[in-house]
């Protein structure tokens, strides 16, 4: 599900062109014509949504929960509240790293002499980083576990904050860090997701996903918005820096996860 973004990914940027002929030809400003492939995709998923996911998943859950014996229900799938919390902390701190390293990189490059195109290239290996191997993370977190696979991830985006305290200057530097940044991403948010839905039974698994989600994008916007910030006070070897607790934070809870999730 997650490596289906990459498709998007690889192809978004290639309907810009495109988007500028339907745009003008329906009288829309200059560079907002791939906004309408945009919305019409959207309605799309909307309407697939509303008329084709039958029978609505949620209400299926909820059916089988309360057709089981409450007690063979607990067996099943005993709730876990410790390993969901950590799941959650987890998925939302990767997500805030890479969110307010990512949302500075093409200014810091820009104000070092790099080029639009460096600049795209350097977010395009960011995003493949992000989704292109989630099945692989998918595996290794079967295999190895879920929270050793979180773990991993969180090594990784340390990785990306090492090599942009070195050389955050080199454009062939940043770019790497950028992959490192987005493969982290998503072995914590593959694994995170995974360890969230194992951890809670039928009745809270719905509600905790949606937290999570939210938590997700309430930390990413306020990430972006204040690494702006950081980044005027501190630079972006500072940023990145600042980074550190986060991770370190969310490896030390590790032991809690793994113990709790059994």
């Amino acid at each position: 599900m997650v490596w289906t973004t990459t498709v998007g990914a690889v192809l978004g940027p290639n309907l810009v062109g495109p988007g500028e002929a339907v745009g003008a030809a329906v009288g829309m400003p200059p560079l907002t014509g791939a906004y309408a492939f945009t919305i019409v995709s959207q309605l799309a998923a909307i309407t697939l949504y509303l008329t084709a996911l039958r029978p609505d998943p949620l209400r299926l859950a909820q059916q089988v929960a309360d057709a089981r014996d409450p007690g063979a229900a607990r067996i099943v799938r005993a709730d876990r509240p410790a390993a969901a919390r950590y799941a959650t902390v987890a998925i939302v701190g990767a997500h805030g790293v890479m969110v307010a390293i990512m949302a500075m990189t093409p200014l810091h490059l820009l104000h070092h002499g790099a080029t639009l195109s460096v600049v795209g290239v350097t977010i395009s290996l960011h995003i493949a980083g992000m989704f292109a191997l989630s099945p692989v993370f998918g595996l290794l977190s079967d295999r190895w576990g879920r929270v050793p696979t979180i773990v991993l991830g969180y090594a990784i985006l340390a990785g990306c904050v090492a090599v942009i305290a070195c050389a955050q200057h080199e454009a062939t530097a940043v770019s790497v860090a950028l992959v490192l940044l987005g493969l982290g991403w998503s072995a914590a948010t593959v694994a995170g997701s995974a360890l969230l839905t194992e951890a809670s039974d039928e009745q809270t698994r719905t509600s905790r996903q949606g937290r999570t989600d939210f938590a997700m994008s309430l930390v990413g916007a306020i990430g972006a918005a204040g690494a702006g910030v950081v980044l005027t006070g501190i630079g972006f070897d500072g940023l990145a820096l600042a980074t550190l607790p986060v991770l370190a934070a969310v490896v030390a809870l590790a032991r809690t996860g793994r113990l709790s999730a059994g």
